[in-house]
C-alpha cells in the first residue's frame, strides 16, 4: 500500500524525518523558513526522489495548509493509498473528515512513528500518565498549562524531578494522541 506523507515543517520543525517503506514524503516549508538542520538533510538525501521539499509561495494565515490541501487532492488517484498529514494543527481535521467522505484514507499524526504503529506507554509510565490526566481533569481549564514547556515543567514538578525528560515528552504526546488536548500556534487547548 502506497503512503503519502505531508509534513507541515512550519508547524513541526523538529520532526524526525525517516524512511518509511513504500512512501512518498512531501515536506512543506514556510516562505520565510530558511534554516533546515543538516542532520535532517542527511537523513532525507538517501531517499532520493521519494522526498520532495516544497517551499510555499506567499505568506499568510493558513497559506501552508492550503498547499497541503492542494497536494492531497493532486495525489488522490490511487484509492488504496493512505495519506498522512504530520502536524499538531487540528485545523486539518475538517479537511480530513471531508476527503474521507470520498473514500480517501487520510489521517493527521504527530510523529512519523504514529504511521508505523501506535506507541503505547510502558507499564511503569501508564500509572504516571493516569495521574497527570486525573490532575489536569480536576483543574479549572483556565488554570491549566497553556504551552508544552509549561505542561512539561508541571509534570516534572509533580513527580519531583524524578522523571526522565523523554518520559515526560511521551506523556505529553500521549495526551495529544488521546485527543485530550490540541495545539494551535503553540498554545494548548483542552478538549474535555
Amino acid at each position: 500500500m502506497k503512503k503519502y506523507i505531508y509534513i507541515d515543517y512550519e508547524n513541526l520543525p523538529g520532526v524526525e524525518v525517516e524512511d518509511i517503506e513504500d512512501s512518498k514524503i512531501l515536506i512543506f516549508l514556510g516562505e520565510n523558513q530558511k534554516k533546515i538542520p543538516t542532520d535532517t538533510i542527511r537523513r532525507t538525501q538517501p531517499m532520493g526522489d521519494r522526498v520532495e521539499w516544497i517551499t510555499i509561495s506567499g505568506a499568510g494565515r493558513n497559506a501552508l495548509d492550503f498547499h497541503i490541501a492542494y497536494y492531497l487532492a493532486k495525489n488522490h488517484t490511487d484509492p488504496s493509498a493512505c495519506h498522512y498529514i504530520v502536524s499538531m494543527d487540528s485545523g486539518y481535521d475538517p479537511l480530513i473528515r471531508h476527503v474521507g467522505t470520498f473514500g480517501q484514507k487520510c489521517k493527521r499524526v504527530i510523529t512519523l512513528e504514529d504511521i508505523k504503529e501506535k506507541p503505547t506507554l510502558s507499564k511503569e509510565l501508564a500509572p504516571k500518565y493516569a495521574k497527570v490526566l486525573e490532575i489536569l481533569k480536576k483543574q479549572n481549564k483556565a488554570r491549566r498549562p497553556k504551552s508544552r514547556k509549561t505542561l512539561s515543567s508541571s509534570i516534572d514538578t509533580l513527580f519531583q524531578g524524578q522523571m526522565a525528560a523523554e518520559d515526560i515528552e511521551l506523556i505529553v504526546e500521549n495526551l495529544f494522541r488521546e485527543r485530550f488536548m490540541e495545539e494551535k500556534n503553540r498554545r494548548i487547548t483542552y478538549l474535555d
